[in-house]
């Protein structure tokens, strides 16, 4: 009888699989937001490139390249921004997937820096004087305008977001930034409105936020003991 009981108890363990690890992987693949909104916008192109690499079961080394050219209206002024930036950081996968699933609900840090030119096109002058009759004229040449070159800008990004396995290997993922700046240029006679990556800023908010809507495929890799 003790017999059977072991060789019973013997025969249960055989049949538990134990969990997987998760296989190592190289991921990347673009953001499609920026590339529908340049089909979609004249006053914007941008493109932006992502990656990733799982170095623990739950933790992945993140870099993500992008650039963008900007035109925008803000009050009097219209100027163009073009520049590229650059983030690295890491994730931290939240979610127990089951066996079998390999999606991820993440929260993650960048460090991001930017290089990036400013072109100040036209201001509008808004002396109500009744004795100018000018007043209100849009400026488009001489004094202020032209490119102020040489830019950067360096801040920091807290991140949340999922990734979800559509077929083998190919994720759709979606992220929130919430973005503090540390340091920026800031042009002479200007100010450094819009930064790209970084998105709005304003003289007295140093926070700005963010968000990616990606495509990525992974290439599993395995390597011998």
């Amino acid at each position: 009888m003790g017999q059977e009981t072991a060789t019973t108890v013997l025969t249960q363990l055989d049949s538990i699989k134990p969990k997987k690890k998760p296989t190592m992987g190289l991921r990347f693949g673009i953001d499609l937001f920026r590339l529908i909104q340049s089909q979609a916008s004249d006053d914007y192109q941008g493109f932006e490139a992502v990656a990733d690499f799982r170095i623990r079961e739950k933790l992945y080394i993140a870099v993500e390249v992008g650039n963008e050219e900007v035109t925008k209206q803000v009050e009097q002024v219209n100027f163009s921004t073009k520049g590229t930036y650059y983030k690295i950081g890491f994730d931290l996968n939240m979610f127990d997937n089951w066996e079998g699933m390999n999606n991820q609900v993440v929260l993650g840090l960048r460090l991001a820096s930017s290089s990036h030119n400013h072109f100040l096109n036209s201001y509008t002058l808004l002396d109500r004087s009744p004795f100018w009759q000018e007043a209100g004229a849009i400026t488009d040449s001489g004094f202020a305008t032209g490119e102020r070159p040489n830019l950067d800008a360096f801040w920091i990004e807290i991140i949340t977001g999922f990734k979800v396995e559509l077929v083998t290997n190919i994720y759709l993922g979606l992220s929130l930034r919430l973005n503090r700046l540390i340091n920026d240029t800031v042009p002479e006679n200007f100010d450094n409105i819009y930064i790209p990556g970084f998105n709005k800023k304003t003289e007295d908010n140093k926070f700005g936020t963010s968000f990616n809507y990606t495509l990525t495929y992974r290439i599993p890799l395995k390597f011998k003991k």
